[in-house]
């Protein structure tokens, strides 16, 4: 595995470990189940009850195409984790992350997942639908609560995730409804690219289910696969048939790869992007609004929605938007505005709300951190993104979407115009709990 480029107060350690607020590399396990230490609480392996430090794995792309989501995400993981501990830990216990490059490929994602779970209480974050869902057998065999960074729809019908956000079929299906109700789209043909795999799977779902509900002229479904890099085809599928709506459930990429193919035939729809779709490094050069404008940066300007769940960066209406800004100047001083980063900061911060749920249970064993997610009920993140509520009843945390069009001069590229709403299909939606 690869190292990664570390942000201030972060140790890099061996074999790709990241070690955050600890000065020295190492486990930080206490190898297995028992009790003492930490005011008498049980603690299981990720675990160092001497020492009142937790170890939490982070399973992410750092290197490859996806990294352009990776390493923000983690990056904002990595900002709140800092500032708990800054502030004395999760009720006095320290949260280390030990951190292994995915590279999204399912079977690297296997061997990570191997190679550190005997050393961590659970994994903080994992990043993908199809690298997920290659770690839930055995996140399911030992009990591991998994940060899915991954909206797949199945993943909120399984005890074991721990999912913020909104599904991905859920976001489609509202996107289909806003342009049905609010663009007076019901007779205007649509259409969908989407990714070959469980991720492009639950999208092309929701985008059904809205087609059903609100009976649009669906004129084109497409598939493309990982790796792929000439999109010709189902571009030119989309542009023959007319569709003026067209959904890419893709990863940035890809995604700019169809916007760039169609505009130099001369074809322009509104792209939908589902949310993994984007990334502001789509726009310049450096992700900023002053660094070089990339190829493709005025086609997305002009015809790009992207779905999502978050609130605007640096909206200061949001309750939560003036500490986040704060611990990102503190900790990640060099971080451009970028939505991955907020969501991992999102994800970070109802992780520590399971932690200190546990902690008030007397019990940081696997068992117990899994007791506190199931258990934990309401969640408020500040606004960051809409309220999260965890029962045993399990299913989506949120289902309510919002819309942004790509702008050049906005801070993160993104501007909202649609505020948070759920649809009439995403209310309807059903999702069977695991068995």
């Amino acid at each position: 595995m690869g190292r990664v480029k570390m942000r201030p107060l972060a140790a890099v350690c061996a074999a790709g470990t990241i070690a955050i607020g600890l000065a020295a590399c190492g486990t930080g396990s206490s190898g297995g189940g028992g009790s003492g230490g930490g005011a008498g609480v049980k603690t299981g392996p990720g675990v160092d009850a001497k020492t009142k430090t937790i170890s939490l794995g982070v399973l992410s792309p750092l290197s490859g195409p996806v990294a352009a989501i990776g390493k923000p995400l983690t990056a904002g993981q990595e900002t709140y984790f800092h500032a708990v501990n800054a502030a004395g830990g999760v009720d006095g216990w320290k949260v280390k992350l030990i951190e292994q490059d995915t590279k999204y490929d399912p079977q690297t994602e296997v061997q990570a997942y191997n190679r550190i779970a005997g050393n961590v209480a659970f994994i903080a974050q994992s990043l993908g639908s199809p690298t997920t869902k290659a770690i839930q057998p055995l996140a399911t065999q030992q009990k591991m609560l998994i940060g899915a960074a991954a909206q797949d729809s199945s993943l909120v019908t399984d005890p074991m995730m721990a999912v913020i956000g909104t599904p991905y079929a859920i976001d489609n299906a509202n996107a289909l409804d806003y342009i049905a109700k609010q663009k007076g789209g019901k007779n205007a043909k649509v259409g969908i690219i989407y990714q070959n795999d469980a991720y492009g799977e639950d999208g092309l779902r929701g985008y059904q289910a809205g087609l059903k509900a609100y009976h649009l002229n669906s004129v084109g479904e497409t598939t493309y696969k990982v790796g792929d890099t000439d999109l010709t085809a189902q571009v030119q599928k989309m542009r023959s048939a007319g569709a003026r709506y067209v959904f890419v459930v893709a990863t940035p990429s890809v995604s700019s790869t169809i916007v760039g193919t169609g505009a130099s035939q001369g074809y322009n729809p509104t792209w939908v992007f589902q949310g993994p779709a984007w990334s502001g490094f789509l726009m310049t050069s450096d992700g900023t609004t002053g660094g070089k404008p990339t190829a493709v940066a005025k086609a997305l300007g002009s015809n790009v929605w992207v779905l999502g769940y978050e609130a605007q960066w640096g909206d200061m209406s949001v309750p939560g938007m003036a500490k986040f800004l704060a611990d990102q100047k503190r900790f990640a001083p060099s971080q451009i505005p970028d939505y991955y980063f907020m969501y991992g900061y999102s994800q970070a911060k109802m992780e520590t709300a399971v932690l200190r749920k546990a902690i008030a249970n007397g019990d940081l064993t696997r068992a117990g951190i899994l007791d506190a997610k199931l258990h934990l009920g309401k969640v408020d993140l500040g606004g960051l993104v809409p309220p999260l509520d965890y029962t045993p009843r399990l299913g989506p945390a949120s289902r309510m979407s919002g819309i942004s069009k790509v702008s050049s001069t906005t801070p993160g590229f993104l501007k909202g115009f649609s505020g948070f709403y759920m649809g009439d299909a995403a209310r309807s939606m059903t999702f069977q709990a695991a068995q």
